[in-house]
């Protein structure tokens, strides 16, 4: 038998214009865009194709977040595979206007350039289509002189200063320097004899004192 509560519940009418009792619709939901639509929003308002360097810097903005451009290539690759967003390698001219015109822009790697809604990427046909960011910036650097060696001077150099710190130099004239290295060899060899007199003195000691032991 049900309870006199459970027959109020049913039977109490319900005031339609009482908030706490007004059902949730769907119209009522605002919800936010995910990360991925929110690249791929901002890239649709563009009017000309984007490298990753260019979108994540216009989403870094547009969001007030500072995004690696890992993470901007995650997001394209999922808007790709989605049909949402298309790209394409640029070409040698348009790698040379997006550089500013300058002569290694053209020859350097080819950016992807990315375009939505998807199908054909248009040219491009502007050296600066996010404002304030370029491919190339003139490098600022003071000049400085460079100074070249030849090979055999450098050898030579240091094979003089290993001499100089082994021996002293000897005389420059051709005499001279056979006079030096004959006396540099009479001194070696004078000293090598020398040693091997003072052995030979000292071996002869040592007899003479076993002779005298033995008498």
């Amino acid at each position: 038998m049900p309870k006199l509560k459970d027959i109020a519940r049913f039977t109490t009418p319900v005031d339609i214009n009482d908030e706490r009792t007004t059902p949730v619709t769907s119209s009522m939901v605002k919800p936010g865009l995910t990360f991925t639509e929110t690249v791929r929003s901002i890239l649709g308002r563009q009017t000309q194709p984007l490298s990753v360097l260019e979108i994540t810097e216009l989403v870094s903005r547009e969001t007030k977040r500072p995004y690696d451009e890992t993470y901007i290539r995650l997001a394209l690759k999922e808007l790709q595979g989605a049909g949402k967003v298309s790209s394409r390698k640029e070409t040698s001219q348009e790698r040379a206007i997006r550089g500013g015109g300058e002569s290694n822009a053209a020859r350097s790697m080819r950016a992807s350039l990315f375009w939505s809604p998807a199908g054909i990427v248009p040219p491009r046909t502007v050296a600066e289509a996010v404002s304030g960011l370029t491919l190339f910036k003139p490098e600022q650097f003071t000049a400085r002189k460079i100074y070249k060696y030849s090979t055999k001077k450098i050898q030579r150099e240091h094979l003089d200063a290993q001499l100089n710190s082994v021996a002293p130099v000897p005389p420059t004239n051709s005499n001279a320097v056979v006079d030096y290295l004959i006396e540099k060899m009479v001194t070696e060899r004078t000293a090598e004899i020398q040693s091997q007199l003072d052995a030979a003195n000292a071996k002869l000691a040592k007899l003479q004192e076993l002779f005298k032991s033995a008498l």
